[in-house]
């Protein structure tokens, strides 16, 4: 049985995914889109709802990660 995965399209959500995880996504390009795709779990759905509430973070560690992650996704959309 294959694992349910959860993607994204959010820049943001998939960076702080990252940041609270420290986990990467592998990527999915779509219609032109490049997709987020994590492996889901519960820590994952914890991370996500703790971002929709405002988790502080360390800002320079998430604007590195939005920055790695928006690099990512042009880089593979270009690829297509």
């Amino acid at each position: 049985m294959k694992q349910k995965d959860f993607e994204t399209a959010c820049l943001y959500t998939a960076s702080i995914i990252c940041v609270l995880l420290g986990i990467l996504p592998t990527y999915k390009v779509e219609n032109g889109k490049t997709l987020f795709v994590f492996p889901a779990s519960d820590d994952l759905y914890k991370a996500v709802n703790a971002y929709n509430n405002g988790i502080q973070v360390n800002a320079y560690e998430f604007a590195s990660m939005i920055k790695r992650q928006r690099a990512e996704m042009l880089i593979r959309r270009g690829q297509r």
